[in-house]
């Protein structure tokens, strides 16, 4: 006995209306009848005559009045022509030919179809893949340009680093598929042109591009999963009543070491040391802590008790060396291979020759 039911891997985009066309009509040949289209798949039942089907981008999706009148009227005209809205899914309505009728596609022209039907669903199909690029872009421009973060910071941790990375991989995925899209609008606009029949995508990547969803879903859970893992990620002990902390923390990129104490009596002292392995990382962290000292809206958002000051080199026996002071505040930026060593403070003597026999000692453990 024939298998009577048949559920098969189903998912298309918009602009792979003519994929799930050129798929329907197949099934229909063999004799199966689309009878449900779910999430990824559609459900198809055996049928001597199957009913024919009819895919096109859903138009008037907004929830205005104008376009819920518009989109009632259309499903309208399309029922008296002999067509039922079986599904609306992914972008796409999927018709069906009414039982015992055998109805004209709904478009057999294809400028038509071009002007009233993919023109505007390709563009708004654009906007729907970069938008999220969009925003990250000028999310990201614009608060490097308003507050100057310290990016490389990144790199101090791993999680962060793992969440970077799929958030590139995601905007990569998008713009990949924007690409196509565009792609796809100039060849189908090229072709009715021509006087061409509209081009059908592969089926293989039109099923890539389908599952697209599934694949944000998935990036979703796992940046949900790195930001509830990033939650007390490095080591941080108050001391002394939370008058002064350390906080340690290690990545693959670099280990990084932070001392601050906040005292009226012993003086405040601010220590950030970063072991990097790589050189420019190390660069980059170096730069950054110079740009830092001339930066006002930086010095006090970083809570630097001090207004910006000009930094002098110095020889110290380090690779390189840098000195400030404003105020009683006095500071040393030190290079040293990969390692970046950043002190400031007041009521201490940075540049005498204990204090910096023990800052030697000190980055020799690690080196």
């Amino acid at each position: 006995m024939r298998k009577q039911k048949s559920i098969r891997w189903f998912r298309y985009t918009v602009e792979d209306a003519k994929a799930a066309q050129a798929e329907l009509d197949e099934q229909a040949e063999r004799g199966w009848e689309l009878e449900e289209v779910g999430l990824f798949t559609a459900t198809f039942r055996r049928a001597e005559r199957p009913r024919r089907c009819w895919v096109e981008p859903a138009r008037w999706k907004s929830e205005r009045k104008k376009d819920w009148d518009a989109r009632s009227d259309y499903l309208t005209l399309c029922g008296e022509a002999g067509w039922e809205l079986l599904e609306e899914d992914g972008g796409l309505f999927y018709f069906r030919a009414k039982e015992g009728t055998d109805p004209a596609p709904l478009q057999t022209d294809e400028d038509v179809e071009w002007a009233d039907v993919w023109k505007k669903a390709l563009a708004d199909q654009v906007w729907s893949l970069s938008y999220l690029a969009v925003y990250w872009s000028i999310w990201t421009v614009g608060g490097y340009i308003r507050e100057h973060p310290r990016m490389w910071e990144l790199f101090l941790s791993n999680i962060s680093m793992a969440m970077a990375t799929l958030v590139l991989l995601w905007l990569g995925m998008d713009l990949f598929f924007v690409v196509r899209v565009l792609r796809y609008r100039a060849k189908c606009r090229q072709v009715v042109a021509e006087g061409e029949p509209f081009p059908v995508p592969r089926r293989w990547g039109a099923r890539l591009r389908g599952i697209r969803p599934l694949i944000e879903g998935v990036l979703i859970a796992v940046l949900v999963l790195c930001l509830l893992l990033s939650v007390g990620e490095g080591q941080t002990n108050y001391i002394d009543g939370y008058s002064a902390y350390t906080r340690e923390q290690n990545s693959i990129a670099a280990a990084s070491f932070e001392y601050c104490r906040y005292d009226q009596e012993e003086g405040d002292l601010w220590v950030e040391r970063m072991d990097c392995r790589v050189g420019w990382l190390a660069e980059w962290i170096c730069e950054d802590f110079r740009a830092a000292e001339g930066d006002e809206k930086r010095l006090q958002r970083e809570f630097h008790r001090h207004r910006p000051t000009a930094l002098r080199a110095v020889e110290l026996g380090f690779d390189r060396a840098w000195s400030y002071s404003s105020g009683e505040y006095e500071g040393l930026i030190l290079r040293n291979g990969n390692q970046v060593l950043r002190i400031e403070g007041n009521q201490i003597g940075l540049t005498g020759a204990k204090t910096l026999a023990d800052i030697r000692a000190w980055l020799a453990e690690g080196a």
